[in-house]
């Protein structure tokens, strides 16, 4: 099965010319200019599972970024948030996009943030359009993490904060700082958890043991959160992996649809024709 893209992977696979000063930053905590970036990526990107958080801000010119089934255009002033176990393309680039790009490992996602913080997190939209006004304070909380991180030696607590601090404002800007309710912040940690498990644990016992409640009340969560059923959106986050493997590699459908543990083929077209649209003959062929 595909294992998840790093940032030293990316680099390889989908950046030309000399890219040494983007390659291996050991913290966990990465940022660089999009200066940096745009003019060097071999567009268009094909889909990869995300193995990083990613926060775009966009002070300047436009991209096209796929996440899961959805492509969102993304134009300055704005900010793209991309969370770990995603799968994701890049569409294309303005080659002299400015502003900031931040990768952020999920272990350090959950050591520098409290729970409630990253759910409050997942709930703000991929795709934040700014005010002139929120757009230049993000800014300079960017600039101040770029500094940082970039001096010989970075203060851990100190860019921790201003990552902090960028994703709290990220938050407030959104509107998303509501306190969830219990049935929200149950269906966004099953939401995680089946990214960060699908691959062996597709049974919804498994998470509402996870999450110590009963299989019944974790459905309704889901239900009143993501308009649909547990095992909906879990057989929703295979199907997205399958879009991967269809991409990516030239085993046959009968093939993935068992390493995905689908019970037979005919089933896996069904399923992945309702999520999709299309089947995976078609899908297969439209991408290649």
């Amino acid at each position: 099965m595909e294992k998840p893209v790093n940032a030293d992977e990316f680099v390889d696979r989908f950046m030309v010319g000399s890219m040494e000063h983007l390659r291996h930053q050991l913290s966990p905590v990465k940022i660089f200019r999009l200066t940096e970036i745009a003019p060097y990526l071999k567009i268009p990107i094909p889909p990869i599972f995300l193995g990083y958080n990613l926060l775009v801000h966009l002070t300047e010119g436009y991209f096209e970024h796929q996440i899961g089934p959805k492509v969102y255009v993304v134009k300055a002033p704005a900010v793209l948030i991309n969370t770990y176990g995603n799968i994701s393309a890049i569409r294309s680039v303005d080659t002299s996009a400015k502003g900031h790009c931040v990768l952020v490992n999920d272990s350090a996602m959950t050591s520098i943030f409290r729970e409630q913080e990253i759910l409050n997190i997942f709930t703000v939209s991929p795709l934040l359009n700014l005010s002139t006004e929120g757009n230049s304070s993000l800014d300079k909380l960017f600039g101040l993490l770029y500094d940082e991180l970039h001096t010989e030696t970075p203060y851990k607590e100190l860019s921790e904060s201003l990552l902090k601090s960028l994703l709290l404002k990220i938050i407030k800007l959104s509107a998303s700082n509501n306190q969830l309710n219990r049935r929200q912040e149950i269906a966004m940690m099953f939401k995680q958890l089946v990214h960060k498990n699908f691959k062996k644990e597709k049974n919804i016992s498994f998470y509402a043991d996870r999450l110590a409640v009963s299989i019944n009340y974790l459905n309704r969560c889901v239900s009143s959160v993501y308009n649909k059923s547990s095992k909906e959106l879990i057989l929703e986050v295979l199907v997205m992996h399958s879009q991967l493997l269809l991409f990516e590699s030239t085993r046959s459908i009968a093939d993935i649809c068992y390493e995905l543990d689908f019970p037979d083929p005919s089933y896996f077209s069904r399923i992945f024709k309702k999520i999709v649209g299309i089947s995976p003959t078609t899908y297969r062929k439209n991408a290649k």
